[in-house]
């Protein structure tokens, strides 16, 4: 796994820092990576990782790497709600599996990065597996079994009727055939349907209609959707591993590019995070604005410095405490800056 920098204020940094900040200088974007399931201790990890900082100080856009294979509904809202209160644009990149809850994020951005093993999913969520320390399953099963229940009852019953019909040479009217007929599926249907617990099923349909009013207001704020994806990602598609290729994501959503060369850069460097879910989560930010653009060198005491800050320290006249008093005060006011647009922008 690559050299975590989150908590890395020392001014330390790892080629994860470099080549996200080649990312961050493309996008003008905060870069984070979520790999993970989706949940109330991710968000906390990633609002931690949204802070502003002399390090990582506050930029307009941000770009999220998300490796998730579902999670809870309401957590995905929040998470896709804060890119989009927090920055002007929201980019979101999936190197391989964004799933289940992962979608309805997707739903959110402003545009989605796809790589060509990348994999969304039917809006669904992980259901809490009752009985079971755990365990989850998807929301869509329940739906699954109504309608095979449905179809097999349709089946009994036209087949009764059929059979009762051409083996009386029509002497039983449609009528009093029909009768029998559904007298007989009632009978065969009703010990199976009697195996449906109302209350955990009410709850597992209220549940997806959760995710689909979210999906709905995410969409209107993303402005990347088309007009039917929410209702196509709830009811096009039969299971939860449903695979939605990048070519299919193109006919549900308006912009859907290819990474570039330093996204792919990124997305290689991560590929131990970023190409399997994460167990704990890992959620960071990557990038370290003060560096972008500037070639780097390591300073007598191991640290890393800038060509020009190794230029400047060489020409300085004394001790340089002055200049580096100076340096200390551009920082603190960048970081300030950067803070009080974030506040303008969420009031």
């Amino acid at each position: 796994m690559p050299e975590q920098p989150r908590n890395q204020d020392d001014g330390q940094v790892t080629e994860t820092n470099r080549v996200a900040n080649a990312v961050a200088e493309d996008f003008d974007a905060s870069v984070f990576v979520y790999s993970g399931t989706i949940d109330s201790k991710g968000f906390g990890q990633l609002i931690e990782s949204i802070e502003v900082s002399e390090v990582q100080p506050f930029k307009p856009n941000a770009f999220l790497l998300l490796a998730t294979r579902g999670g809870q509904a309401t957590t995905a809202y929040q998470i896709a709600r804060l890119f989009q209160d927090t920055f002007e644009k929201f980019y979101l990149c999936i190197p391989y599996i964004c799933k289940s809850a992962g979608t309805l994020i997707a739903l959110g951005a402003n545009e989605i990065v796809m790589t060509r093993i990348a994999e969304l999913g039917p809006l669904d969520v992980q259901l809490v597996q009752r009985n079971e320390i755990g365990q989850r399953r998807s929301g869509l099963v329940v739906r699954t079994a109504l309608e095979g229940l449905a179809k097999e009852t349709w089946k009994v019953y036209s087949q009764v009727m059929l059979g009762i019909t051409i083996s009386s040479e029509q002497a039983i009217s449609f009528e009093v055939a029909s009768r029998i007929a559904a007298t007989i599926s009632t009978g065969v249907m009703t010990p199976v349907y009697a195996q449906v617990d109302p209350e955990a099923l009410g709850s597992d349909l209220r549940n997806l209609h959760v995710a689909t009013a979210y999906g709905d207001r995410l969409v209107k704020h993303g402005q990347n959707a088309k007009l039917d994806t929410v209702r196509r990602l709830v009811e096009d598609y039969p299971s939860h591993d449903f695979i939605i290729d990048r070519s299919e994501a193109k006919e549900l959503f308006d912009k859907v590019p290819e990474p570039t060369e330093g996204v792919f850069a990124l997305i290689k460097e991560m590929a131990s995070v970023v190409y399997s879910e994460q167990r704990p989560c890992y959620v960071a930010r990557l990038d370290k604005s003060y560096m972008v653009g500037e070639e780097m060198s390591d300073d007598d005491n191991g640290g890393a410095r800038t060509k020009r800050e190794e230029e400047e320290g060489n020409s300085k006249v004394g001790d340089g405490r002055e200049e580096s008093g100076k340096s200390d005060t551009a920082r603190g006011r960048k970081s300030r800056i950067g803070t009080e647009k974030r506040e303008e922008r969420q009031s």
